[in-house]
């Protein structure tokens, strides 16, 4: 029989599916549960209608009864279940308690044919609960107790009853089957996706880190010339502070998070180590509440900007400057170098993916503006809340 996690029923248990988290079954239990109780509540208005308003009081009786455990059933649902994951294990019993005391009221109350089918829609709900939470087993042991209580009560007809519940019982299976392909595909889906995620966010770590570092070595300096030992100081000093920041990032859990303002800082000393002179401006008090998300994508595409600044404009300076715009916050990175016409040139890799992507996952927005001989200016937009994009 068909498993999905922890112990209790149908979509728990020894026969687990494999790929499938506790945590999501358990979240996912109790919703399944609705699909009885909705039953019963439609039935239950189909009855009422059919009957007529006029009905005798004992039918009415035997409804209001009927709505009792589906109306705790559907709060349980909603307010209870994630509180205490144990009472999905509860569930069960009181329901079926329920039922065997409203199938012994109207039983012996009156014998009328919609109370019948109201009692007989209660148990199918039974059945179901128990076969969607606890199991195949546990739902057929119920149809087996319904035959029995059904034999010693008039009017008795209990091969119907029989064909009613296994009915349910079956219905219960193929829930639990399409429930069951669904996560597997859901879950499929999301790995699929991880993982190239994982596989983009790699490029982009290599391409920010590991590959700026080796294009700035090669990039020709007026030291080199009249100083070729301080040149390569400085290049081994780059090298080795690369090095020790990846050997540290393998070997060790990330350090606190930092604010945006430290991380600034950090960075124009990294680019002061490789020749660029970086200087930031931040407003006061500006983002003192921004979301990790968005400071480390802030950070990280304002140090390919830097580096982009460092290989292609010419100039060993630039300013960074932060403010806070509209419930955003807006970084600037801004030079005075070579420049370029914007609509001419194809977008890298660096500003396609460090930049411009970076700032859509998390919601803002990254501008490049430029013109030959007057610089550059890139513009990062940033919510102050992390609002992932939809879709």
């Amino acid at each position: 029989m068909l498993m999905l996690g922890g112990g209790v029923g149908v979509l728990t248990g020894r026969h687990q599916v494999p790929g499938i988290p506790d945590r999501l079954v358990q979240t996912t239990l109790p919703r399944l549960v609705l699909v009885p109780v909705v039953f019963r509540l439609v039935m239950l208005v189909q009855a009422l209608w059919a009957a007529g308003f006029g009905s005798s009081p004992a039918l009415w009786t035997i409804a209001a009864l009927h709505l009792v455990p589906n109306v705790a059933e559907i709060a349980w649902i909603f307010r209870w279940s994630d509180r205490d994951p144990a009472s999905t294990r509860r569930l069960p019993a009181a329901d079926a308690g329920f039922a065997v005391f409203l199938t012994l009221g109207a039983a012996f109350v009156a014998q009328e044919e919609w109370i019948a089918s109201i009692t007989w829609t209660h148990l199918m709900g039974t059945v179901m609960i128990w076969t969607l939470l606890r199991g195949a087993v546990a739902g057929a042991l119920v149809i087996g107790g319904a035959v029995a209580l059904d034999f010693v009560t008039p009017p008795g007809s209990s091969l119907g009853l029989f064909l009613t519940l296994g009915t349910a019982l079956v219905a219960s299976l193929a829930i639990v089957g399409l429930v069951g392909a669904a996560m597997r595909f859901a879950l499929g889906f999301g790995e699929q996706q991880g993982r190239a995620a994982e596989r983009e966010r790699h490029r982009r770590d290599v391409h920010d880190t590991v590959l700026q570092v080796m294009e700035s070595f090669a990039i020709p300096a007026p030291a080199d010339e009249l100083d070729p030992a301080a040149s390569l100081d400085r290049v081994r000093r780059t090298a080795r502070a690369q090095a020790m920041r990846i050997r540290i990032s393998l070997e060790h859990e990330p350090a606190m998070p930092a604010g945006l303002h430290q991380r600034l800082r950090l960075l124009a000393a990294e680019m002061a180590a490789e020749g660029l002179r970086v200087e930031v401006v931040v407003q006061d008090d500006c983002g003192p509440d921004l979301s990790e998300e968005t400071a480390a994508a802030l950070h990280d595409a304002a140090r390919e900007a830097l580096r982009n600044t460092l290989k292609h404009s010419g100039t060993r300076r630039a300013v960074v400057s932060v403010e806070e715009i509209g419930g955003g916050i807006s970084l600037t990175v801004r030079d005075h170098g070579a420049g370029f016409d914007v609509g001419d040139r194809r977008r890298g890799f660096g500003l396609e993916n460090s930049i411009i992507a970076r700032m859509a996952e998390i919601g803002g927005f990254a501008r490049i503006e430029s013109t030959p001989g007057l610089g550059t200016r890139v513009v990062l937009l940033g919510p102050s809340v992390l609002s992932l994009p939809v879709g």
